[in-house]
């Protein structure tokens, strides 16, 4: 596939003038800025800047003018040409025999249409926690496509990789994403539509990989999301159906079980192995307070984690009492804390557990937004410290390139090393 790429911009020996047809979003054709040079040297955007600029202008849904922008803020270029990095054979082999995923891409592969459908247009695809690209199935024509993209076994499909794209998009947020065209960050992937879902461990909750559908634009459909999540959803119930039963006396037991996502936006819980639904920032301030002191809290000292000094604990009594008619009886009183500890799992948990056995690539597929982004508690944004340092120190104590990049190259890394 061949794209046509317009020429770089140039400076005017007087004016900055830049044309940037960055973003056709919505039939949109570009955007022109022109700045005076004055007496300090008024510096022309680039043409990324322009390319965010005329991403949100042109309504653009804000998931991805937000992708756009940190790809800008990385300096990426829109006129990249294939992947950052490509896993050699043995290596990707490697990741494949770790994956659970393995065993049921011949069964993605039939529930996307991609097996038995000779004239089918468009590549299925699945990734490991990290982006990388494990299987493809397809037919020649398409497959070749992709080729010319470098969508091969063994890209690496993250943002820093290949900028906003469906994949990078799913694992960031956690759910179902769709990219058509020009909502792409490199103009080569313009000519796609992507459509993409995560994958999750039936017990923990953990990204295992991202199951994806692409082929040339146009060929999403309004069905097409339903369908990769639907595929996501067997092979979730594929791995399920393959964990082994808890031990009996395990079975029945008064306190359900608690999961928790705090390193989302929003955060999530879910009560049972039931749905996951989204939490109230409050609400998810709360139980990433009880989770982090297992003895609990009075109802003076959650008030004023929550408040500070304007807090009173019947404040705190409306929060907890909001919290448990939608968990159920999770939190116990005086002091407040969970009525199970070892019933509640979160992100958070995991995240420390994979730094501490020296899992730090398993801990990178796990902490992918910073611990309750919109929350401005003290607590929670020395948590967010904490969990910075340690992580960043098990990166350096890793040696590992790659995975020093991965770290350096996402939200939390780039705050912790100009912090």
């Amino acid at each position: 596939m061949s794209v046509m790429v317009p020429p770089p911009c140039t400076p005017d020996a007087r004016w900055h003038r830049v044309r940037c047809d960055a973003c056709h979003h919505c039939g949109a054709v570009g955007v022109s800025a022109t700045l005076h040079q004055d007496a300090r040297g008024a510096r022309a955007p680039r043409a990324e800047e322009c390319a965010v600029d005329s991403c949100g202008s042109t309504g653009a849904p804000e998931r991805v003018r937000s992708a756009w922008e940190r790809c800008a803020a990385r300096g990426m270029s829109r006129d990249l040409d294939g992947p950052r990095e490509v896993l050699p054979d043995h290596e990707v082999e490697h990741q494949r025999a770790l994956s659970p995923l393995g065993a049921h891409v011949d069964v993605v592969a039939d529930l996307l249409g991609v097996a038995r459908d000779a004239a089918e247009a468009r590549v299925a695809v699945l990734t490991g926690p990290d982006g990388t690209v494990l299987w493809r199935r397809g037919g020649r024509s398409p497959l070749g496509r992709a080729d010319q993209l470098g969508f091969v076994e063994g890209a690496g499909w993250d943002e820093h990789g290949v900028g906003t794209n469906a994949i990078a998009q799913a694992l960031r947020t956690g759910a179902p994403e769709e990219l058509r065209g020009t909502e792409h960050f490199a103009r080569s992937h313009s000519a796609w539509d992507c459509t993409s879902a995560p994958v999750r461990h039936p017990g923990s909750g953990e990204v295992l990989g991202v199951i994806d559908l692409s082929g040339p634009r146009g060929t999403a459909t309004p069905d097409t999301r339903g369908l990769v999540r639907s595929a996501a959803r067997v092979v979730e119930t594929l791995l399920a159906a393959q964990a082994p039963s808890p031990p009996r006396a395990a079975r029945g037991t008064a306190t359900p079980s608690l999961e928790l996502r705090l390193l989302a936006e929003p955060a999530t819980a879910r009560v049972g192995g039931g749905d996951w639904f989204p939490l109230p920032t409050r609400s998810g301030e709360i139980l990433a307070l009880l989770s982090l002191r297992e003895r609990g809290w009075s109802a003076e000292e959650m008030a004023y984690a929550l408040y500070g000094e304007r807090g009173t604990p019947g404040t705190v009594r409306t929060e907890i009492h909001r919290v448990r008619r939608r968990l159920g009886a999770v939190i116990t009183t005086g002091p407040y804390r969970f009525t199970d500890p070892a019933a509640v799992t979160s992100d958070v948990s995991r995240l420390r557990t994979a730094l501490e056995q020296g899992e730090v690539a398993r801990a990178l597929n796990i902490y992918r937004q910073p611990l309750l982004r919109s929350s401005d508690l003290l607590t929670i944004e020395e948590w967010r410290s904490e969990l910075d340092r340690e992580t960043a120190a098990a990166v350096r104590r890793s040696g590992d390139a790659r995975i020093e990049a991965r770290w350096s190259h996402t939200e939390m890394g780039q705050a912790y090393r100009h912090g």
